[in-house]
């Protein structure tokens, strides 16, 4: 116990940041005997450095006993540094008990940081039920941490719930259930995605198409073809790379296609990238034909695909 006041009495008061990272560490070591000196500190201590070290330390030895005053620091503590380290060691501590701490932070601290740094410890305890119930909040920000954690946890039983929020007011919400749809491939998954694709804001469709590159397959494919006709040019290039990225020999004439028309160079380009993704040896005469004829993005990326996947001269 004496050993651990005076680590704690230099982690308070050194100058020397480095004793006091040594001070913070032999407190680690000493484990459970630190535990109660360690409390104190982050209930009691003067300054917020002191604090959140303390609660850092509490984390890294793991105790229970330290679960309880973490929580009240995590919703009481003037120092958001301070609540963020708490968030972090109650899931070091791995205690589904710190749960109902870290769903009260993420519906009430000011701090995005804090609340973040709570859902990502409610995701890693494998916390669903709790994630589940954050679903309902008011708050968007608060529905697109539930999600996210739920497609991190790949849940199953919240796929009927998640997906009706491709309908949510919040767009960034949208593009998390779009997200979440990646982790799925199934029917309802496609389906959900083929909606979300005809959402209004294009940084919606675009992670629906990441979702696809997830899924991969002949419905994949199709869906992603099908926003090569977007009205966004950001869309269509993520539809281009998507193609590539799926892999599916379907996409070989449609990004031929576009590799010679007269959209943006940037997305030609990618087409040539796509065609050598696939891998599909029908492509290698249109890529020398590109290399010939085509603006020199395209052109190198033909070369790159003909010389990096086919080992072809143009």
């Amino acid at each position: 116990m004496n050993n651990a006041i005076e680590l704690i009495n230099t982690l308070s008061n050194s100058d020397d940041y480095f004793e006091r990272q040594k001070a913070a560490w032999d407190l680690v070591r000493l484990g459970e005997y630190a535990v109660e000196v360690l409390v104190d500190a982050l209930s009691r201590g003067e300054f917020s450095d002191l604090r959140y070290k303390s609660a850092w330390a509490l984390g890294k030895i793991g105790s229970s006993r330290a679960l309880i005053p973490l929580g009240r620091a995590l919703l009481g503590d003037s120092d958001c540094v301070v609540r963020e380290y708490c968030a972090a060691a109650l899931e070091a501590v791995g205690s589904i008990e710190a749960v109902n701490f870290l769903v009260k932070a993420i519906s009430s601290d000011p701090k995005r940081d804090v609340r973040l740094r709570a859902a990502v410890a409610l995701r890693n305890l494998g916390a669903s039920n709790a994630l589940r119930e954050l679903l309902a909040s008011s708050e968007p920000e608060t529905r697109g941490m539930a999600i996210t954690g739920l497609a991190k946890l790949k849940c199953e039983e919240a796929f009927g719930e998640v997906i009706c929020f491709l309908k949510d007011e919040e767009f960034e919400v949208r593009k998390r259930t779009a997200n979440f749809l990646g982790e799925f491939s199934c029917e309802k998954s496609l389906k959900s995605l083929a909606l979300a694709l005809k959402d209004s804001q294009s940084l919606v469709r675009r992670e629906a198409l990441k979702s696809l590159v997830q899924i991969r397959g002949t419905q994949a494919c199709q869906l992603a073809l099908g926003a090569l006709n977007d009205n966004d040019p950001f869309v269509r290039l993520a539809a281009v790379t998507s193609l590539g990225e799926i892999g599916h020999d379907m996409a070989i004439e449609p990004l031929v296609k576009i590799m010679f028309s007269q959209a943006e160079e940037e997305v030609r380009a990618w087409a040539a990238w796509s065609l050598g993704e696939i891998g599909n040896s029908r492509a290698i005469e249109p890529l020398r034909q590109a290399y010939k004829e085509c603006p020199y993005e395209v052109m190198k990326m033909a070369k790159a695909s003909l010389a990096e996947v086919f080992h072809q001269e143009p």
